[in-house]
């Protein structure tokens, strides 16, 4: 009997590449917001020093160096809901990406079920053939006595 052939290999192997090509979008798309998040931390931890700097000089400062400080907190709030925006659409790119990775996936895995339960076939099929030679060579011994 042949050996065991899939006849959808070829698809397999196409559903393979491209799921491990997903998988690398995927992380791609998983470190640029963990780095977005990482930016709006910085922002956010530069903005409360601000906040905690103005503060401590707050019984010493003159009214142009509080003006001043809070010019320059407004720029970073601005910047700060800019990062916020920025991370949220990282967030979605990451879920686009998840989903068609999940999506691959499963057709990956269907194809490799269906290659599984043909490999199953093939060897039942060479299970009844190996039978049917022993029972003919059974046959056949008894029929020599």
């Amino acid at each position: 009997m042949e050996k065991f052939n899939f006849r959808l290999e070829r698809v397999l192997e196409y559903r393979e590449k491209v799921e491990d090509i997903n998988k690398a979008e995927y992380g791609k798309a998983k470190k640029k917001l963990d780095d977005e998040i990482v930016a709006f931390d910085e922002i956010l931890s530069h903005k409360e020093n601000i906040n905690f700097h103005r503060d401590n000089i707050l019984s010493k400062a003159t009214i142009n160096d509080l003006k001043n400080y809070n010019l320059y907190l407004k720029n970073v709030k601005e910047k700060l809901a800019n990062q916020k925006e920025v991370v949220e659409k990282a967030q979605m790119k990451v879920e686009k990406a998840r989903n068609v990775l999940i999506n691959s996936s499963i057709e990956k895995k269907t194809l490799e079920n269906l290659k599984d339960r043909d490999f199953n076939d093939y060897l039942y099929n060479v299970k009844k053939e190996d039978e049917k030679i022993i029972d003919q060579i059974v046959s056949y011994q008894s029929s020599m006595k």
